[in-house]
């Protein structure tokens, strides 16, 4: 109500505001870090520091580390206890939760999903390659790809993720994704394979695009998707 004192958001205003405040300085260091180098250790060394923190406090600062340092990462998302992206090129949309033991890399989460715990998003799936000798590569920038998780799709526990998943999608408890996810299905396995498509989902135009650039006003309803990761 207009004029009325919302001590909860202000609460939260400040919160927010603080952790913003404690962040800066490494965000800082790793901005500097970003410019001179294609490195990304101070990156990764705060992330993980931040991820050790738990509770409402671990929340919001790894969050506010988000936002200062990825390519976007929105004011409402969750990120939780022990959870740290490998890389600086990841996008978190509005509402979304990342649960405990996580590891997120070059990766577009959109609005809306849900991330389970022990959830792993690669940075595409040719990280590595063989040399002449046939010593193993390390991993470099160019061979990275974005791996794009659409809207209101859930990601269910200790699925390792290498390939784009449409909107509304479930991908079931351990599985392995390594080929594109349509819009609208379940999957599950290693490699995950459809299990069945969800009925009621809005048609989604061509994956190859952001999750930006999808098209889709209607929004989706299904019973059996929840905060609950069972």
């Amino acid at each position: 109500m207009a004029g009325s004192f919302n001590i909860k958001a202000l609460i939260k205003m400040l919160a927010d505001a603080a952790c913003i405040l404690i962040a800066a300085l490494p965000a800082g260091l790793c901005w500097l870090e970003a410019r001179f180098s294609d490195r990304g250790d101070l990156f990764v060394l705060f992330g993980q520091g931040f991820s050790l923190i738990p509770g409402l406090p671990g929340n919001w600062l790894r969050r506010a580390f988000g936002r200062l340092t990825l390519d976007g990462c929105a004011g409402d998302c969750e990120i939780g206890f022990l959870s740290w992206f490998s890389s600086r090129h990841a996008r978190i949309g509005a509402r979304v939760y990342i649960g405990p033991f996580s590891v997120i890399g070059d990766a577009e989460i959109g609005e809306g999903s849900l991330i389970a715990t022990r959830v792993s998003i690669l940075s595409g799936k040719n990280q590595h390659a063989h040399a002449p000798d046939g010593s193993l590569i390390p991993f470099s920038r160019d061979r990275a790809a974005c791996v794009t998780i659409g809207r209101d799709t859930w990601i269910g526990e200790g699925a390792i993720v290498m390939a784009d998943v449409g909107d509304h999608c479930i991908v079931a408890s351990g599985a392995v994704v390594i080929s594109q996810v349509a819009a609208g299905q379940v999957v599950g396995g290693n490699p995950a394979r459809v299990i069945r498509i969800l009925s009621g989902i809005p048609a989604s135009p061509d994956m190859s695009g952001t999750t930006g650039e999808r098209r889709g006003n209607s929004r989706f309803r299904q019973e059996e998707k929840g905060k609950s990761m069972a």
